[in-house]
């Protein structure tokens, strides 16, 4: 196998492996979810935008070599793909290309279970919001300056 394309099946590993991680955190973040711990959703939060960034920078390597990856293995040209059933590499990138695939979905189902986590979460602050906005007088700090309702003999 040549150095590009061991360089990408390397930058194709390292993908995977962030893939796997950000699919972890978003399982992970579920604890603090139940628990109401909005410290810990901060924290996973800035973890998942940490991995994302890490996905996001292999990007542009990837991209790079692809093109030269695809040319080493006769690629480009579709009647040699019949050709790349013996070889190591094209094995070799079948399967990460594979799970890279498999991991691409299980973190888009999980994002989109964090997100209806999100939106739950919302409408749960908004009707909290309501409710103590609603009783705020009633459960006011005794220290605050608050008119007592007028009586019948002030009205009259």
């Amino acid at each position: 196998m040549s150095a590009d394309l061991e360089t990408y099946l390397g930058l194709l590993d390292r993908r995977l492996s962030l893939l796997h991680l950000l699919a972890q955190e978003f399982v992970d973040c579920r604890k603090e979810f139940v628990a109401l711990d909005l410290d810990g959703m901060y924290r996973r939060i800035s973890e998942q935008e940490e991995l994302c960034r890490q996905i996001q920078r292999l990007h542009p390597a990837i991209h790079a070599l692809q093109q030269t990856c695809a040319a080493h293995l006769g690629l480009e040209n579709h009647g040699a793909i019949g050709n790349l059933e013996n070889s190591e590499g094209a094995e070799r990138l079948g399967r990460v290309m594979h799970e890279i695939g498999k991991a691409q979905a299980e973190v888009g189902r999980l994002n989109q279970i964090h997100a209806a986590y999100l939106r739950r979460s919302r409408r749960t602050i908004s009707v909290l919001m309501n409710y103590i906005g609603n009783y705020a007088m009633t459960y006011a700090s005794p220290g605050q300056n608050i008119r007592p309702a007028p009586t019948m003999m002030e009205k009259g």
